[in-house]
């Protein structure tokens, strides 16, 4: 099965999100985007996963989410990958307790690796994917003029969902979930 391990966002960012991509629509902006109340932030992309390995990946959530608080986040602006200029997918970055999001993510993947289970070793970008593009653009122009509400959040839950492929675009199925532990301060702006 094919399935990636995801930080769940909540209601009011996806509302965030369905609003940034109407604007993007305004402009011009031809891509398949993502529907908001799927949106998620992806920690590790795993694959296709066999079967017999899906509660030793559930075994390293539940340790991570026992030695991990949930994590502070803030969206902040629009951005594409590769570049603005040559841009395939659009997303809305983040910012917040970075440092302790890509401790999570290493901590995660370095058991993934000793347990000897595949994942993508891409350098992690933290980001909320808007849309993608069928063919390569320049959108500088028009994405410096997306405005963001910088929605603050707290990341609580980490999931692992499996991800079925079809031509309406992709249908998750959350396989289990974790809720991070520990005390948290309150924002600080």
């Amino acid at each position: 099965m094919r399935a990636f391990i995801a930080l769940e966002t909540p209601e009011r960012v996806k509302k965030e999100l369905d609003n940034i991509q109407k604007e993007l629509k305004t402009k011009g902006i031809q891509a398949r985007l993502v529907r908001p109340e799927i949106a998620h932030l992806t920690l590790s992309f795993l694959g296709e996963i066999p079967q017999n390995k899906i509660a030793r990946v559930e075994k390293i959530l539940e340790k991570a989410v026992q030695e991990n608080s949930p994590v502070k986040l803030r969206l902040n602006k629009v951005g594409c990958f590769p570049s603005l200029l040559k841009a395939r997918i659009i997303f809305l970055s983040l910012e917040g307790e970075l440092g302790k999001l890509n401790a999570l993510v290493l901590k995660i993947c370095k058991n993934l690796k000793k347990e000897n289970i595949w994942f993508d070793k891409k350098l992690f970008v933290p980001h909320l994917t808007l849309g993608r593009l069928k063919n390569q653009q320049n959108l500088e122009g028009i994405i410096k003029k997306i405005k963001v509400c910088k929605i603050e959040f707290l990341g609580e839950k980490i999931s692992l969902i499996q991800s079925t492929l079809t031509p309406q675009g992709p249908i998750y199925k959350t396989l289990s979930s974790f809720s991070l532990k520990g005390k948290t301060t309150p924002f600080i702006t």
